[in-house]
């Protein structure tokens, strides 16, 4: 795993040196030079975000009967999100990852924690929907139509999966009968409490969902931002276009760690298609991946201490046996 992980940073990197020098090194370091004031400004509106996501997961752990601080979250979710990021698994690790930390009931966390990430998956995917109809509409007289109605096509499935009530578990065990196996059958009981979620909580359901929204709307604010910044004309349908052909980016290179390489050049190849020096794409992807390598930082940081806690607790534990017996 290390070497394959080894492999695609080197080559990842080595795409993000074929795009900086095809758009020039000079115009990159003059571009940074401009919009680097704006990095404070997407740093905050990136704490906004994580705070209101937070928010969201600890409103889903309160109805399953978890209470866990709201620092602590914070913590949990910077580390996991870090392990995420930087391996080639992606959501695969930082999934459980999560609920592994809070330590708390695993069917209950399961069910809060997946349920708030496909809250905000599925906001992000109808965001994607709006950002293609965007985009259509913008380059209406372009040859995208068939790329965009691709990825359009992409969201609106993974919306439907989300909101599909019917449990898809539930239909395979029932296809299997008595030979379903054991691990079937749980996850298939799993799956009904995280799709009834809604059902049983609406009033939470929907302030997550507002939640989200919100805080796909920062996400729009940041690549305005940066265009702004780099003194480009904002107009919302294009900056809506081009978060769509980023989300589709990270959708399809999130294996990469830390997509090294992929994020400068899906963002550089959106901001050519509408119209926009690939410098201030490059610039995008580099203001973002600053803020992700900070929130790394601390969330590695947070597990290291939280690693480090946990043994000494252990250690005076030991220490309290031994002198009772």
């Amino acid at each position: 795993m290390k070497r394959l992980e080894t492999f695609l940073v080197a080559a990842g990197l080595g795409l993000f040196v074929f795009v900086a020098t095809k758009i020039g090194w000079g115009t990159i370091l003059h571009q940074l030079r401009t919009v680097w004031v704006a990095l404070p400004i997407l740093v905050g509106l990136s704490v906004v975000r994580l705070l209101l996501q937070t928010q969201s997961w600890k409103i889903a752990l309160q109805e399953e009967g978890i209470a866990v601080g709201f620092a602590e979250l914070i913590g949990i979710r910077l580390a996991s999100q870090s392990i995420g990021y930087l391996s080639v698994l992606g959501p695969a690790i930082s999934e459980p990852m999560k609920i592994k930390l809070l330590g708390s009931n695993w069917k209950q966390s399961t069910t809060a924690t997946v349920v708030d990430s496909g809250v905000y998956w599925f906001s992000s995917a109808l965001i994607g929907i709006v950002g293609c109809v965007a985009a259509a509409v913008v380059l209406a007289h372009g040859n995208y139509s068939k790329t965009l109605f691709a990825i359009a096509s992409i969201f609106v499935i993974g919306a439907a999966l989300l909101l599909r009530k019917k449990p898809l578990l539930s239909s395979l065990v029932g296809l299997l009968t008595t030979r379903a196996p054991n691990w079937l059958k749980k996850g298939a009981d799993l799956e009904q409490q995280i799709r009834t979620f809604r059902e049983r909580y609406p009033a939470a359901l929907h302030a997550m969902m507002y939640m989200d929204v919100a805080c796909q709307a920062l996400l729009i604010a940041e690549a305005a931002l940066i265009i702004f910044s780099a003194k480009l004309p904002v107009h919302i349908l294009t900056v809506l276009g081009i978060e769509a052909a980023v989300r589709i980016t990270k959708m399809t290179t999130g294996w990469i760690p830390a997509r090294v390489g992929a994020d400068e050049g899906g963002s550089a190849a959106a901001f050519v298609a509408f119209g926009f020096s690939p410098a201030a794409g490059l610039l995008l992807a580099l203001a973002r991946r600053s803020r992700d390598l900070l929130w790394c930082a601390l969330g590695l940081g947070w597990l290291a201490w939280k690693s480090h806690q946990i043994r000494k607790e252990r250690l005076l534990a030991e220490e309290c046996s031994a002198c009772r017996s």
